[in-house]
């Protein structure tokens, strides 16, 4: 896998951006009742943080890791009280994507009093049973562009699939010195060390690290939609712990492996 066309990313971060303000005015203008505004703000805030975080990779110049730490959750706390708001509860869910060539999307499942105002509608829908909120991940964008300009493919192989994580987080993006990855049963554990984006992180554990289970990073994000596109299967996100001897993020998620998927023992 190449990168190339650092500047086919400031590009999407430019339209990302763009986009998050004209989704603000179409809710407000086209949305009298309140129903829809809600998921509108969300999408918004969507392509505001996924704009940031593609702008904090579209530079020649070296990246100032306490920029780009800040960058990578712009946003989030605010989406955050949104998915709150609506009743958001539990970790995010990583949906497969439901024929080829779609796409993972982010389901949030919701507490049980907001049953009845989910059956009216308002942007909810239903997953296994639980009534939630149905969201593309913050990651889309980058994965997209990371497909597009960087030849990416996932492979279907549980070992091969870890071997391409590894590899875009260490090399292609750069945002950390080395990964560990370890599985525990149907957990899959994954350490950054030396995390590029440590400070961002920080300051959102600061504040609520609720909001790290609601709205995924990019690029715990980008881990989860990359094992639930490679494999084919639900992923969710437990925990995340950080590290502050060697600045690491350490990421645990929970995935629905399939039977037939081979694993590692």
């Amino acid at each position: 896998m190449t990168m190339n066309g650092y500047n086919h990313y400031r590009i999407g971060s430019y339209l990302l951006i763009g986009f998050a303000p004209l989704l603000i005015l179409a809710a407000v203008l086209t949305d009298p009742q309140e129903y829809m505004q809600s998921p509108f703000l969300m999408l918004s805030a969507t392509c505001f943080i996924g704009g940031g975080f593609l702008f904090a990779l579209s530079g020649d110049k070296p990246i100032d890791a306490r920029l780009a730490g800040r960058l990578s959750v712009q946003g989030i706390p605010t989406l955050g009280h949104i998915i709150r708001d609506m009743g958001g509860s539990g970790p995010a869910v990583f949906l497969p994507p439901e024929s080829e060539g779609g796409s993972v999307t982010q389901f949030t499942s919701t507490r049980s009093d907001y049953r009845s105002f989910a059956a009216e509608g308002g942007g909810f829908t239903y997953h296994n049973g639980s009534t939630g909120i149905l969201t593309p991940p913050l990651a889309a964008p980058l994965l997209d562009d990371l497909k597009n300009d960087s030849d990416l493919a996932l492979p279907k192989d549980y070992s091969l699939l870890m071997g391409a994580i590894r590899e875009v987080c260490e090399e292609t993006l750069s945002v950390t010195e080395w990964m560990d990855i370890r599985r525990e049963g149907d957990r899959v554990i994954f350490t950054l060390h030396n995390y590029l984006l440590f400070s961002g992180c920080a300051s959102l554990h600061a504040e609520s690290p609720e909001f790290c289970m609601l709205c995924p990073c990019s690029i715990c994000s980008l881990i989860a939609c990359m094992i639930a596109e490679g494999l084919g299967c639900e992923v969710s996100l437990n925990r995340t712990a950080l590290d502050d001897a060697d600045r690491s993020l350490r990421v645990e998620l929970s995935c629905a492996f399939a039977e037939k998927t081979p694993l590692p023992a």
